[in-house]
Order: C-alpha cells, then sequence, then structure tokens
C-alpha cells in the first residue's frame, strides 16, 4: 500500500518481500554507523514483522522508500512512536542505502513524512532522534524546519531531539 508519493521516492507498506533488500542495506557497517551494531537477517525480518503490526494496530509506520528512477527498495522511512524521557513522542525516522545520499532523497522523504503527519495524521508536534556526530542527518532534520531542542539517553547512548511543530 502507497502511504507517501514524492516526486522521486514512493513510500509504501513495509513486506516481507522487502526483508532481502532491507537486510543488505541493514548489513552496511557505513550505512549503520550510528546504530549500535549492523542487523543480521534475522534481525531485519523481525523488525519488518513487528513495523508489519503496527501497521494492523495503528496504520502508521515505517515504510519502504522505494526509488522511481530504477524502482528500487533503497531504505526505510516513515513515522513511528518513540518514548523520550518518559514522555510518548512520534519521530521522523530515514535510513537510505549510501549510494542514494548526497541527492536530497532523505530531505525529501522527511519532508513528506513531516506533512502527511502533521497533514494527515493530526499530530500537531513531530521528533527526529540523531547521533550527535550523525552531521547529515543533523543536517536534513534542519532542512525538515527541525530545531535542535535536547539531548536524551537512548538506546545507551545520548541522541539529539529534533523537534518541528505544527
Amino acid at each position: 500500500m502507497i502511504v507517501i508519493e514524492t516526486p522521486r521516492l514512493i513510500l509504501q507498506h513495509l513486506t516481507l518481500d522487502d526483508v532481502d533488500e532491507l537486510a543488505r542495506i541493514y548489513a552496511d557497517p557505513v550505512v549503520m554507523k550510528f546504530y549500535p551494531s549492523i542487523y543480521t537477517y534475522e534481525q531485519t525480518q523481525q523488525q519488518v514483522k513487528r513495523i508489519i503490526s503496527t501497521y494492523k494496530q495503528g496504520g502508521w509506520s515505517l515504510c519502504a522508500t522505494i526509488h522511481k528512477g530504477d524502482r528500487k527498495l533503497i531504505g526505510r522511512c516513515g513515522i513511528i512512536s518513540q518514548l523520550v524521557d518518559g514522555q510518548q513522542e512520534v519521530e521522523i525516522g530515514y535510513l537510505l542505502a549510501k549510494e542514494y545520499w548526497g541527492q536530497g532523497l532523505a530531505t525529501e522523504a522527511a519532508i513528506a513524512c513531516r506533512n502527511y503527519g502533521f497533514e494527515q495524521l493530526g499530530f500537531h508536534r513531530l521528533i527526529s532522534l540523531i547521533d550527535p556526530a550523525n552531521i547529515a542527518s543533523q543536517k536534513v532534520a534542519m532542512k525538515n524546519g527541525m530545531k535542535y531542542e535536547k539531548d536524551a539517553h537512548m538506546w545507551g547512548k545520548i541522541v539529539r531531539v529534533y523537534t518541528v511543530q505544527k
């Protein structure tokens, strides 16, 4: 199911058919530099299963990100629920295969997710959680209208919380 379409991207519900390609992306240590570790095939499969169950519960989560030019799955972007400092938040998350970096695709996806979150889902505040050393991701957040709000402790490390309000 297509959730969002932009000039260059389609964001659609992940399926188990996406596991192979997503696992290839998650196995790349360059892509996963700011995550605790690369993901195994089994970890990727479990994540996709969790995401699919989230669609059934609330209708929204991370999505397969398809590049229109070559019809390839190039990552996953979307809106996910996060607990930050005891507060329920809604995060715009994005991760792309490294061969698609530097083309403005993450920004295009993030802006589309922001607009979808505000206009279709009715959220009034969205965040992005970003490793302090991940300058490229921080730039995407700022191009998405977000501002640095605070640091938070998540996943055993400090992350920067960027926010945007409707």
